[in-house]
């Protein structure tokens, strides 16, 4: 079997067995399931935010919400009906009766009626029974007064009407305290005509279940055409996303509709005996007419709730004020129509958290079933078990395709590109077809697919680089180890010539440590600070050579290119000074742990960019990659001059030219170092752009003017003007000379012995 072959088939399995875990097993753990569906319900509620954004105020009006608003609870002088408590039954029969007159195809109140105290009322009929009034207008007033307070009304238009439809509260054991476990239905309450027959019990129990009503007024609830369920139950969250079609009083094994499938039945001529076919296996509850015909498919999940499709936010319906539909005049305005009674007032406590708004009237929810259910547009959530072929095709794809190259790090894409396309795929389907894929599952999916993949390469594939790498480590670089496992070579001599930049770094004065500390402490200082130091180089691109006691040696761009190495180089000498100037205040802080030396460290560093050879060198039993040549011995030069000039970075001229525009620097001098003829031109590295020291602004300027006096030969005034540097010089502790004082001497011996018109400038050091 090829390796590619190997790698995909293993890639498959693995994708395909955490799909079926993700599809599968997530399911049977209940924390888990619990989880994700939370976060599935968040996407869903997202979906359907998008959906009704833009969607207007009031801009539906099949079905209408006569609202109990702060216009109709507001004081009779300012035009409203009074506080909603004072209301008599009479108004509610005033306004079936207006509202009937416009032959609406249903009434559906949304308010739970206790039965009215009718005392006065009849203490007043008796009262005035025997009474012969004066005048007709007290004959007029008694007989509105027993008009507006009549306690049959509400009863008698109700049973007019014949569309007038009535909410029952359903409740199970312990929900409630005040409500009492039923062994059957109120007493009085003619409920024979408002339940559901030919279900059969298997079917029936899947349903919510109750074994209490919340309503007793039964003489209302008998007259009603039809009542039904007005529960909403609530997700995990508290938000309402599914509607119960029917609920099952287990007590009497009575199925009730909902209560806008209670006017659905009439609206859409459905049987009340079998004429909820409830198909569990697919998910769908059809409705059948009289004529046997299948007028709607509704999608349900396994409790019979469809999923309510929710048109926009709140009063996206058309909202009446109750004290405006009292008025006849209103009538036509509700032909052909829905109304729903119901209430946005807070204090009236029928308020609901909902995916498109937490502050949302309940019977808003009702409208948005009803119009749904007239409209015949549903959401359409996709089954378990197209969810689960979805998860495993998805699955399994990817991980094939993060298989293909050797290493799935580069593959990173593939899981993103494919949880974001998903999405994508999901919204349109949403927001076109109302169709609900799952998102979270075959999202989760495709990570944990990619997830597994990573960690088989880590936990096998990886197996045999980490032998090296255990085996090697020590003296071979991390970068060349991975260099030999994916070229298949194995260690051997020899090297390459490559143009790279050598860095060389050591501690000031490191002798003086030894006589100042213990052993055991001057290995703990030491492994501290090359520790330190080291994390910056590999931090910025270094390559570590190797450790020389207390000297650093690293290169940069090998065995791996570096663009822009020279910087890199830079920048690590910029950073390994900052980080030694923290570590001074951190020694400082521990007392008398250290002594002074230690407070003052310093180290110095060389770095020049060239040519030069970097591979492996040693012998057959023992190498290591390493780097030679001119370059080289120049870093190290200038590590070790560093401290004739008293400055810490000294910096060759082609490591300068890189990166000159990003650094501030001090022209140094040209120099001859020992071993070499030709002069180079050094610089101090001071630090990086916008991040002028102290002082520095000023000593700069006149320094260099300095140096121009020095190179003109115009001795005189170069040394008063060093004099005049040396006086801005940072001679912080542990620095004995500096740029500035260095070159008065040299400017003396050059007055006293001028050296000629063809003098180039350059100092021939004789120290190293």
């Amino acid at each position: 079997m090829s390796d590619l072959l190997k790698r995909v088939s293993i890639g498959a399995l693995i994708g395909f067995c955490m799909a079926l875990f993700v599809g599968l097993g997530t399911q049977k753990i209940p924390f888990i399931k619990s989880l994700l569906d939370g976060y599935e319900y968040l996407s869903y509620d997202s979906r359907m935010k998008a959906k009704v954004s833009g969607v207007e105020e009031q801009s539906i009006d099949d079905v209408i919400i006569i609202d109990i608003d702060q216009n109709s609870v507001a004081a009779p002088e300012d035009g409203g009906l009074g506080n909603y408590k004072d209301w008599p039954h009479a108004l509610h029969g005033q306004l079936i009766e207006s509202v009937a007159m416009g032959n609406p195809k249903a009434i559906l109140f949304d308010i739970i009626f206790d039965p009215e105290n009718t005392n006065n009322y009849f203490l007043f009929s008796d009262l005035i029974s025997d009474h012969t009034f004066k005048t007709q207008d007290m004959v007029d007033r008694v007989n509105e007064f027993l008009f507006t307070r009549d306690p049959y009304a509400f009863i008698d238009q109700t049973s007019a009407t014949q569309k007038a439809y009535h909410a029952l509260v359903f409740e199970k054991e312990d929900s409630l305290n005040f409500l009492y476990k039923m062994e059957s239905e109120p007493k009085g309450y003619q409920y024979e005509n408002h339940v559901i027959s030919g279900i059969p019990k298997e079917i029936a129990e899947k349903l919510p279940t109750a074994d209490r009503i919340g309503n007793t007024y039964v003489e209302l609830l008998s007259a009603s055409v039809g009542s039904g369920s007005a529960n909403f139950p609530q997700d995990e969250d508290g938000i309402i996303r599914r509607a119960p079609t029917a609920i099952y009083f287990e007590g009497p094994n009575h199925v009730y509709p909902s209560l806008v499938m209670s006017a659905v039945i009439d609206i859409l001529g459905i049987k009340k005996d079998g004429g909820f076919d409830y198909d569990f296996e697919n998910h769908v509850l059809r409705l059948i007419d009289t004529t046997n015909t299948i007028v709607r498919e509704i999608p349900i999940d396994d409790h019979g709730r469809m999923y309510v499709n929710y048109y926009g936010r709140f009063k996206t319906f058309y909202y009446l004020p109750y004290s405006y539909c009292i008025d006849p005049n209103l009538s036509d305005y509700f032909e052909d129509k829905v109304a729903f009674v119901g209430a946005s007032l807070p204090g009236l406590m029928d308020l609901r958290n909902t995916p498109v708004q937490e502050t949302f009237a309940g019977v808003e929810i009702h409208t948005n079933v009803m119009h749904s259910i007239l409209q015949n547009q549903f959401i359409l959530p996709t089954s378990s078990g197209t969810n689960l072929m979805v998860i495993l095709i998805v699955g399994t794809i990817l991980g094939i395709l993060v298989s293909i190259p050797t290493k799935p790090l580069y593959t990173l894409p593939a899981p993103l590109v494919g949880i974001v396309a998903w999405v994508l795929f999901t919204y349109t389907q949403f927001l076109s077809n109302l169709v609900m894929w799952e998102i979270v599952r075959p999202a989760m999916s495709m990570a944990g697919t990619y997830l597994g993949i990573f960690l088989y390469n880590f936990l096998v594939v990886e197996k045999d680089k980490r032998f090296l790498k255990s085996t090697f480590s020590t003296y071979i670089s991390p970068e060349l180890i991975d260099q030999m496992y994916d070229n298949k070579e194995e260690p051997q001599l020899g090297g390459t010539e490559g143009y790279h930049t050598a860095f060389f770094t050591d501690i000031q004065s490191f002798s003086g440590f030894s006589e100042k500390l213990t052993a055991s402490d001057l290995v703990e200082l030491l492994n501290e600070y090359l520790t330190e130091m080291t994390d910056i180089l590999l931090d910025n691109k270094g390559t570590l050579d190797k450790y020389i006691g207390d000297a650093i040696v690293a290169f940069y761009g090998a065995p791996a290119p570096v663009k822009d190495h020279e910087y890199w180089a830079c920048l690590t000498a910029v950073k390994m000074q900052e980080r030694l100037a923290e570590l001074r205040v951190k020694w400082q802080s521990d007392g008398d742990r250290w002594p002074e030396i230690v407070h003052n460290m310093q180290n110095r560093i060389g770095i020049n960019t060239g040519p030069m050879v970097t591979g492996n060198m040693g012998s057959t039993m023992r190498m290591n990659y390493t780097m030679m040549g001119d370059t080289v011995n120049l870093a190290a030069r200038l590590e070790a001059s560093a401290k004739q000039y008293g400055v810490y970075i000294q910096v060759a001229e082609e490591s300068y030219k890189a990166c000159m525009d990003k650094f501030i620097w001090r022209d140094l001098d040209f120099v001859i170092v020992m071993g070499k003829t030709e002069p180079a031109q050094v610089f101090e590295l001071i630090a990086e752009k916008g991040q002028m020291p102290k002082g520095y602004d000023k000593l700069l300027p006149a320094y260099h003017e300095a140096v121009k006096l020095y190179r003109n030969q115009n001795w005189g005034k170069a040394i008063e003007a060093f004099k005049a540097s040396d006086e801005l010089e940072d001679m912080f502790p542990g620095r004995k000379t500096n740029p500035s004082k260095i070159y008065i001497p040299r400017c003396e011996h050059y007055r006293d012995n001028p050296p000629g018109d063809d003098w180039d400038g350059s100092w021939a050091l004789t120290k190293k």
